[in-house]
């Protein structure tokens, strides 16, 4: 389980430096619930929860696929591809003006790795990898 502990390390650094953004913002701002008007607050707690939404299916699915034993080229690249964007949209969530590029390549990362993670999975499931 090599793979997903690395994995899991990387976003747990990821998950401290984004619940800091959000405590500095709740701190600056003084609104200890909710956002109230404060936008830069709203983008820490944004980028936070996104975060939270999508990193224990990610990482759930490449334990299960680790554990069951599918390739392990398949399962880093899932990996890889996985902590790269989750990096990239964490990272760069509202710090650009319009459009985002980081942001959009990282959930486009995160998106495909499930996709890829999930298929892999019901065809080990299935018996047909």
């Amino acid at each position: 389980m090599t793979i997903t502990l690395i994995s899991a390390s990387f976003l747990g650094l990821l998950m401290i430096y984004l619940t800091m953004g959000v405590a500095k913002n709740r701190g600056r701002s003084k609104i200890d619930l909710g956002t109230g008007d404060d936008e830069e607050l709203l983008i820490a707690v944004r980028a936070h929860g996104n975060f939270t939404e999508f990193a224990p299916l990610g990482l759930i699915l490449i334990g299960l696929l680790e554990y069951s034993r599918v390739s392990w080229y398949l399962v880093m690249g899932i990996a890889v591809a996985f902590v790269v964007g989750r990096y990239m949209h964490g990272l760069t969530f509202g710090k650009f003006e319009g459009r985002n590029p980081y942001r959009f390549v990282g959930t486009l990362l995160t998106l495909l790795s499930i996709l890829v993670a999930s298929v892999a999975g019901l065809l080990k499931g299935y018996g047909l990898m």
